[in-house]
């Protein structure tokens, strides 16, 4: 009992052997001493306060531990226009709600994310990934050619774009593990089976399905890259950009969310149509001829498959998007930082790699990539051809690249050559014409 009212017990007597004495150190200067009615106060309820004291801890280490909110989604433009149009508006659009056959909405932790798939159930499957700023209808001409020869096909609109949400860039950089992840949120949700596929990835989208392939190269069965990204060379890259999109914080974003914006709408023709405005185009007579030459031809293309009663180009939808997708801008912006489009490759060496075990396996258990297809413009200003085959034969090996460039064509080429691209795919499903 003497202990609860804070009496001191006497110690027992030291068993240790006795320590030489240290030397005295200087006092400290006292406290003021409590009033004695306070002090017996204290000693009374000491218990109690030392259970608050430790309550106060554990509450404050708890919340230090605690996972700050992750911000919500921002939301895609069927979630904040669409519903305030009226329903003979809606085929008016640029990019309408039906523009694609097989709509649906998938509901993920990201957000919403639309998804097309139509064509032969039992057809080949096809995945297709549009490129940095215009959605799935970039690729509408060349899903259709494929459904028409027996393809199942697949499209989605990558987060930030067309009608899929945004899960919001301050929580999640849109790089490898987001597109990936992506990817197989789309696969899911099908209700048929995609273990095995060809990819079809343009510009953007075809650095996102080599990345892809490096990870799962068992499923992936062709790979085409259509002007691709991925092995772009940063050297390329004007200052002007570098700092426009650096992360450093130099310019503040609201400011930088406006010039981007600006540039992709208000700027010149090429930066609309060539589906990216993450690489720059190089500053030399010969490129910017090159550039000119190149933009004709998407501006009048249109995305749309012949069914459809409207004309839209990639210039209507990427405008379109700016002034009516809230999150659109800030996906592109964070695209641009955190995609892997440059300098890629460590993994484009593991999809070559990937290959050449394929060979060295008996041939009735030999699955995934046998080749990578490279389509290219001849004036693309943005994907180099002769650089692009150059890296891509030094990481994958000479044996394993084939190589289609068509003449007269720039970086918009599956929008304004479906054909040609379609049939390199049907190439590697081994149809001969």
């Amino acid at each position: 009992m003497a202990r609860l009212w804070g009496s001191t017990p006497t110690p027992p007597p030291s068993r240790l052997p006795s320590l030489p004495s240290l030397p005295t150190l200087p006092s400290l200067p006292s406290l003021p001493s409590l009033p004695p009615g306070i002090q017996s106060r204290i000693l009374e309820h000491k218990w109690y306060i030392a259970g608050g004291a430790a309550t106060l801890g554990t509450i404050a280490l708890l919340n230090s531990l605690r996972t700050p909110n992750k911000p919500k989604p921002i939301p895609s433009v069927q979630e904040c226009l669409l519903p305030n149009m009226a329903p003979e508006d809606l085929m008016g659009l640029p990019y309408p709600p039906n523009a694609l056959p097989g709509a649906r909405d998938v509901d993920t932790p990201y957000g919403i994310m639309r998804v097309y798939e139509w064509g032969p159930e039992k057809g080949d499957r096809v995945l297709l990934i549009h490129g940095i700023s215009t959605p799935s209808p970039a690729l509408a001409g060349v899903a259709d050619k494929l459904v028409k020869k027996g393809c199942r096909v697949m499209l989605f609109d990558l987060f930030g774009r067309g009608y899929s949400a945004t899960p919001d860039p301050k929580a999640t950089n849109y790089d490898s593990a987001l597109y990936t992840t992506q990817i197989l949120l789309c696969l899911q949700s099908s209700i048929l089976p995609w273990s095995s596929y060809i990819i079809l990835g343009y510009s953007l989208g075809g650095a996102v399905a080599a990345d892809f392939a490096s990870y799962f190269p068992h499923h992936v069965k062709g790979l085409v890259l259509v002007a691709p990204g991925g092995l772009m060379r940063k050297e390329h890259i004007p200052t002007s950009s570098k700092i426009l999109y650096s992360t450093s914080g130099l310019v503040p974003q609201w400011l930088l969310h406006k010039l981007v914006a600006r540039r992709l709408y208000n700027g010149p023709e090429v930066a609309r149509t060539m589906d990216s405005d993450a690489v720059s185009i190089r500053g030399d007579d010969e490129s910017d001829q090159r550039s000119m030459r190149s933009v004709s031809s998407a501006v009048s293309a249109s995305l749309l498959t012949p069914s459809s009663s409207t004309s839209r180009t990639a210039s209507d939808i990427v405008d379109w998007q700016i002034a009516n997708h809230p999150g659109f801008v800030k996906a592109f912006v964070s695209t641009i930082r955190y995609a892997p489009t440059h300098e890629q490759q460590d993994r484009w060496k593991i999809i070559g790699q990937n290959m050449r075990d394929r060979y060295n396996m008996p041939e009735k258990e030999r699955v995934g990539l046998k080749e990578v297809w490279l389509v290219l413009g001849e004036i693309d200003p943005i994907i180099i051809a002769d650089e692009i085959v150059e890296d891509a034969k030094d990481v994958l090996g000479r044996r394993f690249v084939k190589v289609k460039i068509l003449d007269g064509v720039g970086h918009d080429v599956p929008m304004v050559r479906p054909d040609e691209v379609a049939r390199v795919v049907l190439k590697i499903l081994g149809h001969k014409k």
